[in-house]
């Protein structure tokens, strides 16, 4: 089992403030409550005791739901390696763990045309193998997509890559009940049978309302997936200043109501389901009409998001390494450093996006290469240093004198390799060193790295019979689809 880096403590916000926002919240849940255009979540909420109104179609959830529906959801949780135990994950708060790519991105960074473009199945199965190889990737979702197959089939396409060509855990869509069944049977297939992944699951299941304030029809494939014993990453996203307030503190409270919400419908379809919380605190930028990766006020509501997620005791997954940038160079590290670091010492569990560029539109696996060496950094950073006897060096300093050179010292000997930091991609050499290494840039060096993996990758080994289950799943799904 990987364990995961230590989480940090960074906050924004005051208890008082916590608790404003937290009570924000609930009011809202109140009134105006949540709009359902789903017949299914209306009977649902009513069975469960919220106070409905079939004719405005409006759910409206009472304090004691919401607290009761808290208490219900496990604090911590395995996500499985799929058939891997080497990749298990413990998820729950006060660990981080990181992802590659996000949802299935409609473009492809192509290194050698500078450009993006059109991805391919291929595409799909080389960054899952990319993916897979990078050490400090904890869990692998879509960084292009399969876009040389027909629309209606693409999802399916996209996972039967990832399914095939990495263990590590992975997110899947959850939209409508049939889509849904027909990804579950995938993933079972894939895992050995139903009964593994409703024991074992390898996969979240991410599932998107309409914000603000709404739930809709293409969201029902969540009752299938919790039943299925698939966690829900229940994933809200209003926009500061378009779908939500212009106002970090009122987006926060938006955010906050609506993935509250996502923890009370779990629970009332089976108590004591898996939820990891997913709320964006999205920006939308007034000058370009984009949905920002790398703004402050999104990344301070985020730690406040951690923060409120602390006071529940839930696990939270949310934006890592995603950039505006968009080619894999000086303006994407920075970004990428910038929120990985903030979340990463805020203590957010689960941190996607590495990988992606252009505010999510296309991925690129030099990226990946890059966000894989940034993390490593920080994991350096949240790991700290102890302050012992033995640390602390007093005798040894007195030893070496004024003037002296701790260098052939013993005790640098046995500290130096825990104690120091030794990169991997971003190499320490000399001007001349690296000049006749042949004087690359960082994205260059990333390039190389990947075509060196991807010469020696090939498909992951599924267990006896699930290479035909799976294959027979996926054209079941197409066909019907």
């Amino acid at each position: 089992m990987k364990p995961g880096a230590r989480a940090g403590n960074l906050t924004v916000l005051s208890e008082n403030e916590l608790d404003r926002i937290y009570q924000a919240s609930l009011d809202l849940l109140m009134d105006p409550g949540v709009l359902s255009e789903s017949d299914l979540f209306l009977e649902i909420f009513e069975k469960g005791g919220a106070k409905v109104n079939r004719e405005a179609r409006s759910i409206h959830v009472p304090r004691d739901m919401v607290e009761w529906a808290i208490d219900q959801v496990p604090k911590s949780f395995i996500l499985y390696g799929r058939n891997d135990p080497a990749m298990d994950l413990q998820i729950e708060l006060g660990r981080v763990y990181y992802g590659m790519g996000g949802t299935s991105e409609p473009m492809f960074w192509d290194y050698e045309a500078r450009r993006p473009r059109q991805p391919t199945k291929q595409d799909m199965i080389n960054n899952t193998r990319i993916g897979h190889a990078l050490e400090n990737i904890d869990f692998v979702q879509t960084l292009c997509m399969s876009g040389d197959m027909p629309t209606s089939t693409v999802f399916f396409h996209d996972f039967d890559a990832i399914l095939r060509n990495t263990t590590k855990p992975t997110v899947i869509n959850i939209l409508e009940r049939p889509f849904t069944q027909k990804l579950l049977a995938m993933v079972a297939a894939a895992s050995g049978g139903e009964s593994v992944m409703r024991e074992k699951p390898s996969a979240l299941g991410i599932v998107t309302p309409v914000t603000p304030l709404k739930i809709a029809v293409m969201n029902e494939g969540l009752v299938d997936a919790v039943h299925a014993g698939i966690p829900i990453l229940y994933s809200p996203g209003p926009l500061m200043g378009a779908t939500g307030p212009a106002t970090v503190a009122g987006t926060v409270a938006l955010t906050n109501a609506e993935v509250l919400f996502g923890v009370v419908l779990t629970q009332l379809v089976q108590p004591g389901a898996k939820v990891v919380l997913k709320p964006d605190t999205d920006v939308f930028d007034m000058r370009t009409t984009q949905v920002t990766y790398g703004s402050p006020e999104q990344d301070l509501g985020k730690i406040a998001m951690v923060q409120l997620a602390k006071r529940y005791g839930i696990p939270i997954y949310g934006l890592g390494g995603g950039v505006e940038a968009k080619l894999p160079d000086a303006e994407a590290a920075a970004e990428a450093t910038q929120t990985l670091l903030l979340v990463s010492l805020a203590g957010m569990t689960m941190c996607q996006a590495n990988g992606t560029l252009c505010f999510g539109q296309y991925g690129s696996p030099e990226m990946a290469m890059i966000c894989d060496e940034i993390i490593r950094h920080i994991k350096r950073i949240l790991q700290g240093f102890e302050v012992t006897e033995e640390t602390l060096a007093i005798n040894v300093i007195r030893q070496v004198g004024p003037g002296g050179s701790f260098l052939g010292h013993p005790h640098t000997a046995r500290h130096f390799r825990k104690e120091l930091f030794f990169p991997v991609l971003f190499k320490r050499q000399t001007i001349d060193e690296w000049l006749s290494a042949g004087a690359k840039s960082i994205d260059q060096v990333a390039h190389e790295k990947v075509l060196e993996i991807l010469a020696q990758a090939k498909p992951v080994e599924l267990p006896p019979g699930a290479d035909e289950a799976l294959e027979r799943a996926l054209q079941e799904a197409i066909r019907e689809t």
